[in-house]
């Protein structure tokens, strides 16, 4: 879901800005710069992971998250017609529950998701069954691509640290998924 279906890295920096405004040594983080899972380099603030976390888990979070392409409901409407979807997310118990909700009202014709909280977010998807010979999984960050069982694998997006790879074949938005499997 994150910066796969989601905006997550825009709508986590736009909460961090909102959250730490006021704090004295405040410098605006700017979505299109960050380069590191954990924003260190554009949110200065926060001090460890579990101030990441908690970001993620904020309701500002979700009232600014946005689909990450303009034709991203469209295209994910006309797979749900093709294909069975399941959409696979890693995160907190709060951030799950919260993401679950959202997906309800913005994505409703999708009804399965598999929400993983992995003790501290650990990038792994392997415990989902995706080895059915039609399988297709698509996600932004490598580690789940490999520890996956899924048939066909596509990495997601703009090539960060976490997605950098010659082994996948690159989606780099909601068009490409489009020509790709539709």
């Amino acid at each position: 879901m994150d910066n796969s279906i989601t905006n997550s890295t825009k709508s986590f920096c736009e909460s961090y800005n909102i959250l730490y405004k006021y704090h004295k040594n405040f410098i605006p983080a700017d979505y299109k710069l960050v380069d590191t899972w954990n924003f260190e380099n554009q949110c200065k603030l926060l001090k460890s992971e579990a101030d990441v976390l908690e970001i993620f888990e904020t309701p500002i979070f979700f009232k600014l998250l946005k689909l990450i392409n303009d034709n991203t409901y469209e295209v994910a409407r006309e797979l749900n017609e093709k294909y069975h979807i399941i959409i696979v997310s890693i995160g907190t118990p709060m951030n799950l529950s919260r993401k679950a909700l959202y997906l309800q009202e913005t994505l409703p014709f999708i009804k399965d998701y598999a929400l993983l909280y992995n003790e501290n977010c650990k990038m792994n998807k392997e415990i989902i069954k995706m080895d059915y010979p039609d399988s297709i999984f698509i996600d932004d960050h490598v580690d789940n691509l490999i520890s996956s069982n899924a048939i066909n694998k596509y990495v997601f997006g703009k090539d960060y640290p976490w997605s950098k790879t010659d082994d996948y074949y690159r989606l780099w938005n909601w068009t490409d998924v489009a020509e790709k499997l539709l």
